[in-house]
């Protein structure tokens, strides 16, 4: 009897157990989570992708969290949140965007589980089961390779572009109106956008606005002709090189790019009135046919015909013709890869590592050699002799070892009092403005001093950032970091920090209305004078011109101030600024951090935010600031900060120069474009050497802005070569063809204006053929030439 009422006890709790379990399980069952990652399911390693989330709920009301793990690079992983409002019966899509998914990561982990379903907020630690996607498995483009995004109602009118495309290490994606996130995050993949016959206004302001970002952070959008333009483009037209306000016919002489011109003769085309600072780069007759102007660090190209239209679209030599326009060429800021190197690890090799050297109290070698020299030679001694004559010998023991107790407590009290008052935060940004806007990197690291959740606010900007630090970060993302982002600020909460650890934010930043130098100088007869007017609201404590590898210090500059200037210079011409490389020296004071901090600082202004912008070859004014553009704090704490900003802005300088003129090597403002192929690196040990995979490669050699504006007569040019196994040829900008260079020697002394460009470059091809030493020796140029009064 016993027994029976036994098994019947437990009969009952389990069956009460099982019903307690039942209803969760059903409610979170009812949730089913659907993604597409990427655009058609692609996405480049280490660069954003926007990620589109279905929710439908068969159950009761749901309001709640989804995160998604993502890791950036090897040494980075977090989560980023999504917020879901779901009612009962409903169905809702949601859209996020991602800032990267690192392909080695992702390829070596056995991940079972990367998105995750919280009740209410995912603080109070209430996750749900769900049925649907658990993780992202996006498809990798090639790395190395430039990615164009096509807009247009009917792409198969680009089809010759296409083609053109998959034969120039150019990977093409038809765009879809629900595949353009709402931020510029999510376009990070793009070095080009082409529209073409697209109602940009149809889409939502965001999505326009997103699109705007990307250019202004260094994309290249290429805009066709449109009859109705001002209607098509939205937000998108103010901001257009050319207002085309009428339709004419054009002669198509210069699609030429064979001896045989093109099967139709004329094109109807839309023209009208250029912006301000807008170039023409061809033309037809005296039409302007395609025009283009910068925009932020990136660039904005437009043509006064439709890119798809008949005859045009169904010409064999279109896409021939496309490449050699110069609407390609350029590799955007966005995608700053060093043969293929994640870009996360490079910015944070170069530039965001050395935010982690904290400054700390400390004695140096000679105090410490005091102290032991006292204790050795002055205690001893006189506890001895003060005891034997106090006759106390026998608290000898507790006196010495509470004296090195005392000593060490001391000792260790001042090495950690820093530590142990108040986290500290190091914050240190590189920023390009332009027009008022600026645009650029920032890292922010802080150094805990307890235990427990650190949440970082950041505000006054937009800061697309990724967590990361030289220490290995977690496997799961959520538990190393997690980001939200809000309508005025974001967060990023990092939860169980352990006693003095550090953690590390950083990533791309953008700051509207944030102000500009006034520039008004002049050179003339290597003086340059004139005056400099501070409209940030930050105070600079030394100002600078940076020229090819001269530096010219001006002093220091409050905000709303001005600052003359009156100096003289070693030559005619100013350059852009050449960096000439990295330190990678461990600091041992705290002078070194600072020192090691700017010379950082400097190489990745050039390095990751001027050489890979939309920028002349002209000269660069740059200042430090203790001020931070974007303001960042830790929740609940009153945190040690310390923050140091180089602003830097390029320098247009009125030029009065006659004469007589020499250009040489270091004059040159240079970059390599990839046909096919790959670039491992670009400076293995001498600013004139790469290191090159088989291929084929466009060298541009950019010659001062000063010298070009000045309407120069070129007399000689002298190109010289070396190594064996590549063949150089010299473009000929009228006809479009390549003069081969067969002798490691050249000198031109006649149609030279057919070899330099109107803006002032020149171009070399170079292919490279057989297996072996990867590194080539870029051609040495020097021209000669005189301008007249």
């Amino acid at each position: 009897m016993v027994k029976k009422k036994l098994v019947f006890i437990l009969f009952m709790c389990l069956f009460i157990v099982g019903l307690a379990a039942h209803p969760a399980k059903a409610e979170g069952s009812a949730i089913k989570i659907s993604v597409k990652a990427g655009f058609d399911g692609k996405v480049k390693s280490g660069s954003g992708f926007p990620v589109s989330v279905t929710v439908e709920n068969s159950g009761v009301d749901f309001t709640g969290d989804i995160l998604f793990n993502f890791a950036s690079n090897f040494n980075s992983s977090g989560a980023k949140v999504l917020s879901v409002d779901v009612p009962k019966g409903s169905k809702k899509t949601y859209s996020l965007s991602i800032p990267g998914f690192s392909e080695e990561h992702f390829n070596n982990q056995q991940i079972k589980q990367s998105i995750f379903l919280y009740k209410g907020s995912w603080k109070d630690n209430n996750e749900q089961a769900f049925i649907g996607d658990k993780i992202l498995k996006p498809k990798y483009l090639d790395p190395e390779g430039r990615t164009l995004g096509i807009l247009s109602e009917d792409s198969d009118r680009l089809k010759e572009l296409k083609v053109m495309s998959t034969s120039n290490n150019l990977q093409s994606i038809v765009l879809t109106e629900e595949m353009i996130p709402e931020d510029e995050l999510g376009l990070d993949l793009f070095d080009y956008i082409l529209i073409d016959e697209y109602s940009i206004s149809k889409l939502k302001k965001t999505q326009q606005q997103a699109i705007l970002n990307w250019v202004q952070k260094g994309g290249r959008l290429i805009a066709g002709a449109a009859p109705n333009a001002a209607g098509s483009y939205g937000i998108l037209y103010q901001e257009l090189p050319m207002k085309p306000n009428k339709e004419e016919l054009a002669g198509t002489e210069f699609f030429q790019v064979s001896p045989s011109l093109p099967p139709f003769p004329n094109i109807p085309v839309f023209i009208g009135e250029l912006n301000k600072g807008a170039e023409v780069a061809i033309k037809s007759g005296d039409l302007p046919m395609v025009v283009h102007k910068g925009y932020g660090t990136g660039e904005i190209w437009q043509t006064a015909f439709s890119l798809g239209d008949e005859p045009l679209s169904s010409w064999n030599e279109y896409g021939q013709w496309f490449v050699k326009s110069n609407m390609l060429n350029g590799m955007s800021t966005i995608q700053f890869q060093k043969g293929g190197q994640n870009p996360y690890d490079f910015v944070f090799n170069e530039f965001a590592e050395i935010n982690e050297y904290f400054a700390a109290s400390q004695f140096s070698v000679g105090q410490i050699s005091l102290f032991l020299l006292i204790y050795l030679l002055l205690l001893v001694p006189f506890l001895y002799f003060l005891l034997k004559r106090l006759d106390k010998r026998e608290h000898a023991w507790w006196i010495i070892i509470g004296f090195a107790f005392i000593s060490s407590a001391g000792i260790f009290a001042t090495g950690a009092k820093d530590r142990l008052a108040k986290p500290q935060m190091n914050q240190t940004g590189i920023y390009r403005a332009d027009n008022g806007q600026l645009n650029g990197l920032e890292a922010v690291t802080f150094l805990s001093n307890t235990g427990g959740d650190y949440e970082l606010s950041f505000s006054k900007g937009k800061f697309y950032g990724v967590p990361g630090s030289s220490s290995m970060a977690v496997q799961d993302g959520k538990g190393y970091a997690v980001l939200e982002n809000g309508r005025k600020t974001s967060e990023v909460t990092f939860p169980n920090v352990e006693y003095w650890s550090m953690r590390t934010y950083f990533g791309q930043v953008s700051k509207q209305n944030a102000g500009q130098f006034e520039i008004k100088l002049s050179n003339e007869n290597k003086k340059l004078t004139g005056k400099i007017v501070n409209h940030f609201p930050y105070d600079f404590e030394e100002l600078t011109i940076w020229s090819g590898t001269k530096k010219i210090k001006l002093g220091s500059l409050k905000s709303g101030e001005s600052l003359t200037v009156n100096e003289t210079l070693e030559q005619d011409y100013l350059t852009g600024p050449y960096s000439q490389g990295n330190s990678y020296r461990v600091p041992s004071s705290p002078q070194e951090v600072d020192e090691m901090k700017r010379e950082r600082m400097e190489y990745g202004a050039i390095e990751l935010l001027h050489n890979n912008s939309y920028s002349e070859n002209q000269p660069i004014l740059y200042g430090y600031t203790k001020n931070s553009v974007i303001k960042a704090d830790i929740k609940g704490k009153n945190e040690a900060k310390k923050g140091l900003t180089l602003i830097y802005q390029p320098l247009d300088i009125q030029t009065n120069i006659t004469g007589s003129f020499t250009i040489k090597d270091d004059m040159f403002r240079n970059h390599i474009n990839t046909i096919r192929g790959g670039v491992f690196n670009e400076n293995p040990g001498s600013h004139n050497e790469m290191e090159l995979d088989d291929g084929e490669y466009d060298y541009v050699l950019e010659l001062p802005n000063q010298l070009v504006i000045e309407n120069p007569r070129f007399q000689e040019l002298n190109i010289s070569w070396s190594g064996g196994n590549v063949t150089y040829s010299l473009l000929n900008h009228t006809t479009g063809t390549f003069l081969p260079l067969p002798d490691s020697h050249t000198l031109i002394k006649e149609h030279l204006d057919q070899y330099i460009s109107k803006e002032g470059a020149i171009t070399i091809k170079l292919i490279k053929t057989g297996q072996g030493d990867p590194r080539v020796r870029m051609p040495s140029l020097a021209i000669k030439g005189e301008i007249s009064s």
